[in-house]
């Protein structure tokens, strides 16, 4: 058995061929596999692996126990880590299917069910009074009444749980190394972390998985899970196309859902086509410095005309232009008033699942020169959440996940 202290042999016992100690007690293992202490789980696989790579673990823990002949091999260590995060995902799927299950969804997450109270919710939103007094003191009169129009909704922060989602990628694994170096006909191939960070006054919990679709499904049983059906379901994203139509087909169910995109990545997408399509960075900064406001204030017709009345002496690229314009019509159903959010003290921001991105996959999966194969990216990353969630304890002493808000939680 390895532990944390070193590594120990026991005696098993046998009564004729109806009893037997290895087998019945424990379960049994192949070739020179060890049982593994909590301990030694938590230290190499919590504390090391999440944090730095296996070779570097291997060598630490062997040094610890004194084992530097004869330890741990860091193949074994990234096996035996691999296979412990394989455990998380498929608890964590049949804890879902469950879930889902129970509440009339199939495996899929489409609702199947009769037509309960919170399929028929309407949103639940701040006082009309209230929100007019926030913009008559960040908008200014001549554009006020145009944004209160604005079609997305102020959310009640005490009745709303925040989700923010997005994928992060890191390079994958080749199958088949080529020799004589990398083709240039070839392309990177990735694997796809979907990450999304829950929050709401009672604290948060991260969800990973392989694919928006995967980690959707677990959204919907944590949902349930944690009692949160009532409560508005505010997404932040950065206005990828698949990821909010499939936001929005999971959740057709539930009325009292909305989608922000974040102002961060709308500013950005802004900046990035207009270098592109404007002459020059004075006409491409002049043009910005009438947009961003027009957006700011939920105007996005107003933004779109703008760029649509564009002289053509100061276009470079008319294609990126319009494609500016579609990108900001196809997502004007969730593009808010930022400034009026901003004065209620709402969210704008995808910022926190941005953090989550980084801690939970790109500070340990993305260094010059690592590639992953997807059941050992999203294997690793799942026993990083563990830590994130605070289910460490739960995990490796009970393999159970409690799959709830973690309370003073400061992320």
């Amino acid at each position: 058995m390895d532990g944390e202290v070193g590594r120990f042999e026991f005696v098993t016992h046998r009564v004729g061929a109806e009893y037997d100690t290895s087998k019945d007690i424990f379960p049994e293992l192949k070739g020179k596999e060890f049982y593994k202490t909590t301990g030694f789980k938590e230290i190499a696989m919590s504390y090391g692996d999440t944090e730095q790579s296996y070779r570097k673990t291997a060598e630490l823990i062997n040094r610890i126990r004194y084992q530097d002949q004869g330890g741990t091999p860091y193949r074994t260590l990234q096996e035996n880590t691999e296979k412990e995060g394989s455990h998380v995902i498929d608890y964590l799927e049949e804890k879902t299917r469950r879930i889902l299950e129970k509440n009339g969804f199939g495996e899929n997450g489409v609702y199947n069910g009769s037509n309960p109270d919170y399929v028929r919710n309407d949103p639940v939103t701040l006082d009309r009074d209230k929100i007019r007094e926030a913009a008559e003191k960040c908008v200014a009169s001549d554009i006020r009444e145009e944004a209160l129009e604005n079609c997305v909704c102020y959310e009640d922060p005490e009745k709303t749980t925040n989700v923010s989602i997005d994928d992060v990628n890191v390079k994958r694994q080749e199958e088949n190394r080529q020799k004589g170096g990398r083709s240039e006909e070839r392309k990177l191939k990735y694997v796809h972390n979907t990450i999304a960070h829950v929050s709401n006054a009672d604290g948060a919990y991260t969800l990973n998985g392989y694919g928006i679709k995967t980690v959707l499904c677990y959204l919907i049983a944590f949902v349930f899970n944690n009692g949160l059906i009532g409560n508005r379901l505010q997404f932040f994203t950065d206005g990828h196309k698949t990821l909010n139509e499939t936001i929005l087909k999971c959740f057709n169910w539930c009325k009292d859902i909305g989608i922000i995109l974040d102002w961060y990545h709308l500013e950005k997408k802004c900046k990035e086509q207009l270098s592109m399509a404007m002459k020059g960075r004075i006409i491409r900064n002049d043009t910005l410095e009438r947009l961003l406001p027009l957006l700011w204030n939920g105007l996005t017709d107003k933004a779109m005309a703008l760029l649509e009345e564009m002289e053509p002496s100061q276009i470079k690229n008319e294609s990126v232009l319009e494609k500016l314009v579609q990108y900001l019509h196809r997502n004007k159903p969730y593009i808010p008033c930022y400034a009026i959010r901003k004065q209620l003290g709402l969210r704008n921001s995808s910022n926190i699942g941005e953090k989550m991105n980084d801690l939970i996959v790109s500070e340990r999966q993305k260094h010059n020169g690592m590639s992953w194969s997807k059941p050992g990216s999203v294997a690793l990353a799942s026993l990083t959440a563990l830590k994130r969630n605070r289910e460490t304890k739960n995990w490796f002493e009970k393999n159970e996940l409690e799959f709830k808000l973690v309370a003073n939680s400061t992320w």
